[in-house]
């Protein structure tokens, strides 16, 4: 279930004058991490929002997605829970639902090799 925020600061004017509101809404979230294969899948519900509308951006730690579909703007800050690579981040938008692909990042791949 989506949490929904609309307070009075978020009230704009529409150009014949009459107020508007922008629905905040966080979406709805599922994530999966496989340890073994060293990957997180996540999936976030977006219902209506086209795919041109759609930011995803990613860090190390956690991601931010926004997507607006009329008044409403689904917005969440979400970590993934375990440290990944963001530029092997993959995402793909089908009917409503965003799914997130990220590999987990190994600690000793910038690790450097010391001659004993």
């Amino acid at each position: 279930m989506a949490i929904v925020e609309n307070k009075p600061k978020n009230m704009v004017k529409s150009n014949d004058g009459k107020d508007e509101s922008t629905y905040r809404v966080y979406p709805d979230i599922f994530r999966k991490i496989d340890y073994d294969g060293r990957a997180v899948d996540i999936e976030v519900s977006l219902p209506g929002v086209a795919k041109s509308d759609i930011v995803l951006k990613a860090l190390p730690e956690f991601f931010r997605v926004e997507g607006k579909r009329g008044h409403v703007l689904y917005t969440a800050n979400y970590t993934w829970g375990v440290e990944i690579v963001p530029e092997k981040t993959t995402a793909k938008y089908e009917n409503g639902l965003l799914r997130i692909h990220a590999i987990i990042r190994n600690p000793m791949d910038d690790a450097k090799e010391i001659a004993v």
